[in-house]
């Protein structure tokens, strides 16, 4: 599993959600293989922001996909399986964050957000912008950053408000000011 999405990997359609979905459920490993690996990449970056550490966060992903095997009778098709699985992803890190007693805030493995002295190459770009964005996501407050995290990933800001348990006009507030923070940490 590497960082960045591979183009080649399509999201699967609604449809084929509800056919793949039918087939795990069935026992059919491969379908179960195939909806995990089109949300795994979310989850895990998730995991990784909540968290705030490369082992905790491999903890919490572990224990959303068992999480996700163990319910997939309940995913009701309501919203797109990769939704679904990113609120039990954030459950997952948040558990994993109160089981080790610290809080999610956590600078993520010190990393640099200065590219390296020597010459960039294309790929050294994308993960200098990332780290770059991720240092502009640890500036947030906690609250802010998990509404944005859970927006991005694919929730509608009722989903987001109904998973923090928070009023919907504070989520949209929550929301509007992470995105504003980033931009201008970001000199956009």
């Amino acid at each position: 599993m590497g960082p960045f999405p591979d183009p080649d990997d399509d999201p699967a359609e609604p449809a084929d959600e509800a056919a793949l979905v039918a087939a795990a459920l069935g026992g059919d490993e491969q379908a179960f293989r195939a909806l995990w690996s089109g949300a795994e990449r979310q989850a895990h970056a998730l995991c990784l922001r909540l968290t705030g550490n490369r082992a905790d966060a491999a903890d919490a992903l572990q224990e959303c996909q068992i999480a996700v095997w163990r319910n997939l009778h309940r995913f009701e098709g309501r919203c797109p399986f990769g939704a679904w699985v990113f609120t039990i992803a954030r459950n997952a890190a948040l558990g994993v964050i109160r089981a080790r007693g610290r809080r999610p805030e956590t600078v993520l493995d010190e990393l640099d957000d200065r590219p390296p002295a020597s010459a960039a190459t294309p790929f050294a770009d994308v993960l200098v912008e990332t780290m770059t964005v991720q240092g502009a996501l640890e500036t947030l407050p906690p609250k802010h950053r998990e509404a944005l995290l859970l927006w991005v990933g694919g929730l509608s800001y009722a989903q987001v408000a109904e998973l923090m348990e928070a009023p919907l006009n504070s989520v949209k507030v929550w929301i509007h000011r992470a995105r504003s923070a980033v931009r201008e940490q970001l000199g956009r």
